[in-house]
């Protein structure tokens, strides 16, 4: 074989070794997130309360959108559920802190939450809205609407809404950062908010149960977009998070979660539209 041949082959043969050790090395770094959850036969789910992602049923079980898709995950992978309640905005910080290995709170994709966890394929597609006082109602986008001293927007503590806020630098004393929806619904009809900032879904179920004292409206525009719902892992819970994204390909848009949606009010315009 002539030299130039032979030191191909070499030099081929020491890169397939490598290329083979560096695989090896993958799998055998590979986490084992899935064989905890399937040694243990449960999945252990956080959530924060706002209708229509969760919110609990007349025996005290999570349901809504979120829990519901979780659980469809679950039986798909054949484990049992475990339910964590907490705030919206220390989700995040008990995953990291391993309380929990998923959130299922209608959490929005954003770049800045996905320097920190894993979000699975979209469960669905929102749209941003307004909840104010029946008497006066709001229908500019976001990116319309200055908040101020006289004006306040209410907004759930590390929510996408606060975050597009403060990107804004609106002034402090223009925004009300409240725990939860329900703390928000509440500002609202307090006085203590000319309006709450938050998904349509959310807004719209809280009007139609406040018997005629509040109103809803999409806050479409330009400057606001659309928000994709996800479930949220930690980053290197990878084998978990792979198999969670497999059982959602099988079960997004199938009959079964387009039962799911009617019966939250939502339909197949909700459907998260692929990226």
């Amino acid at each position: 074989m002539p030299r130039i041949g032979r030191r191909f082959v070499l030099g081929t043969t020491a890169l397939l070794a490598a290329a083979g050790a560096v695989a090896w090395w993958q799998g055998w770094l590979r986490d084992d997130s899935l064989a905890r959850a399937r040694r243990a036969g449960t999945l252990r789910i956080g959530y924060a309360l706002e209708a229509p992602y969760a919110w609990l049923d007349p025996m005290g079980q999570p349901t809504g959108e979120s829990p519901e898709v979780a659980r469809a995950v679950a039986v798909r992978l054949g484990l049992r559920t475990v339910w964590i309640l907490t705030s919206f905005d220390r989700l995040i910080s008990e995953l990291l802190a391993e309380r929990f290995d998923v959130i299922a709170a209608g959490m929005f994709i954003t770049p800045q939450r996905e320097t920190v966890v894993r979000f699975s394929r979209p469960t669905l597609r929102v749209r941003p809205g307004w909840l104010t006082l029946a008497s006066r109602p709001l229908t500019l986008d976001y990116a319309a609407v200055q908040p101020s001293p006289g004006f306040r927007i209410a907004v759930l503590q590390g929510s996408a809404e606060e975050a597009l806020f403060r990107q804004r630098q609106v002034p402090g004393s223009g925004l009300l950062s409240v725990a939860d929806a329900r703390s928000g619904q509440a500002a609202v009809t307090l006085g203590q908010a000319s309006a709450l900032a938050l998904s349509l879904p959310t807004v719209q179920a809280m009007a139609l149960s406040s018997e005629g004292r509040l109103a809803a409206s999409p806050a479409m525009g330009p400057g606001t977009p659309t928000q994709r719902v996800a479930l949220a892992m930690r980053r290197a819970d990878t084998t978990l998070g792979d198999a969670i994204d497999e059982a959602l390909r099988g079960y997004i848009g199938s009959p079964a979660h387009l039962d799911l949606l009617s019966r939250l009010g939502l339909g197949p315009e909700d459907l998260p539209v692929p990226s």
